[in-house]
């Protein structure tokens, strides 16, 4: 029997957020290119309710993940907070020339200079240069983690980098004045419920639903000659296409949204083509941002997920998938291992992947939401592309003994008419 998922009060969602960001190891990848982001939540009661103030006394003598948990379910078990609403914060990058991520919708962060500390210090930093928010003030917000690092792959070549996404609460009542820089065109406070209804009514690839930004596989393996595109490049895109990204809609109400210019519709010209993020009224999620997002409602979901929909799989479900035609068997082989292999109950909090290491027992490393496609993919599309040449060998093959026998069989006709004719004429 499914659960109604939007019934399920928000402080319920994060109290058990915050158990599983203390109890569950979180993945760890080493990479010289490393990145951070900060997932704020904030909680959200009607203007005639008064907000409760949070005990740190605990939590500021010992701090242990412990008193970290103590603290947060006395403050979120107060009945003040029972009707309050959840909210996430996006933003959208401003557009600049040659950013890959221009006009991108995602969390405040950035790249990890030699002189921070940590990833932590890292969300931090960024996050005050951004908005101008000091997430390291304790009357304001309380660090409640890292999620997995989510890695950026490509399709046959190595890891590109690494993001350490790491979640904050606030835990006061006015959230802090936000003050922008260039590099953010807008920050908006997303409501949770519509993340909710995306988990109880999944998407399904190619429906009438489901959303998707296609990125050329030709302009990520060859990026060098993309503005070029030679003969050869553009033949290779007409036949391979494109990966079509799964997006995630978040409706956005002007009311809990900060934009910088009034033109916020950013257009990005990068590796992604010419495509808009953003409307008046969505956000238009996808890539390592979904994939962060997912890995926090998975460490937050308060009950089984089969209970949440029998055809849930996570909220960045489906993975990408290639041309629905030329391509349907590598997505029919997509769809059913990602079925499988990304099961929610074969990943984060439900499977922690244990391994031996060099230095001992790994706990927590588990593979991500792209590292596990790109496995799947890596091995179906060479399938798929060396069954259609033996199929399109064994059809030509046919074709030329068909063509053969063919010519063969007029020339014999050809000839029995001459052999008639002279008989004739004798």
């Amino acid at each position: 029997m499914e659960t109604n998922i939007r019934d399920i009060p928000h402080i319920d969602f994060i109290a058990q957020l915050v158990r599983h960001l203390v109890s569950v190891p979180p993945s760890q990848v080493q990479s010289a290119k490393r990145g951070s982001v900060a997932l704020i939540i904030r909680l959200v009661l009607p203007k005639d309710k008064p907000f409760p103030t949070i005990d740190l006394t605990g939590f500021a003598q010992l701090k242990t993940t412990a008193s970290l948990v103590q603290v947060v379910s006395a403050f979120l078990s107060n009945p003040l907070l029972s009707p309050a609403k959840a909210q996430i914060l996006f933003i959208q990058r401003a557009k600049y020339p040659g950013d890959p991520w221009s006009g991108h919708i995602g969390f405040p962060g950035g790249k990890r200079d030699p002189t921070d500390a940590s990833d932590q210090v890292t969300a931090e930093r960024e996050t005050q240069e951004e908005l101008g928010v000091d997430l390291t003030n304790p009357s304001n917000f309380l660090y409640l983690g890292r999620l997995d690092d989510t890695c950026l792959y490509s399709l046959f070549t190595p890891m590109r980098m690494v993001a350490s996404p790491h979640v904050y609460l606030q835990v006061c009542g006015d959230t802090p004045n936000m003050v922008i820089s260039d590099e953010v065109a807008s920050a908006h406070w997303v409501d949770f419920d519509h993340i909710l209804q995306a988990m109880a009514q999944p998407v399904q690839p190619f429906s009438k639903t489901y959303r998707s930004i296609p990125v050329s596989i030709a302009s990520r393996l060859f990026p060098a000659y993309r503005p070029s595109r030679p003969m050869w490049y553009r033949l290779f895109e007409r036949i391979v296409g494109s990966l079509h990204y799964t997006v995630l809609l978040l409706k956005h109400n002007p009311q809990n949204s900060i934009v910088r210019t009034t033109n916020h519709v950013a257009t990005a010209e990068s590796w992604c083509g010419s495509m808009s993020f953003a409307s008046d009224t969505e956000l238009y999620l996808w890539g390592l941002s979904l994939s962060m997002l997912s890995s926090l409602v998975d460490l937050s979901l308060p009950v089984k997920p089969h209970l949440v929909s029998h055809a849930y799989v996570s909220i960045a479900s489906p993975w990408p998938q290639m041309e629905p035609y030329l391509w349907a068997d590598v997505n029919y082989v997509l769809n059913k291992a990602h079925g499988i292999l990304w099961s929610p109950y074969r990943r984060k909090p439900w499977y922690v992947k244990v391994q031996q290491g060099p230095q001992g027992r790994i706990v927590g490393n588990n593979d991500d939401f792209f590292k596990t496609y790109f496995n799947v993919l890596r091995v179906a599309f060479p399938l798929s592309c060396v069954c259609k040449a033996a199929i399109l060998g064994y059809l030509s093959k046919l074709a030329i003994s068909g063509t053969i026998k063919l010519v063969k069989l007029l020339l014999a006709q050809i000839s029995d008419q001459s052999c008639i004719s002279r008989l004739c004429l004798i």
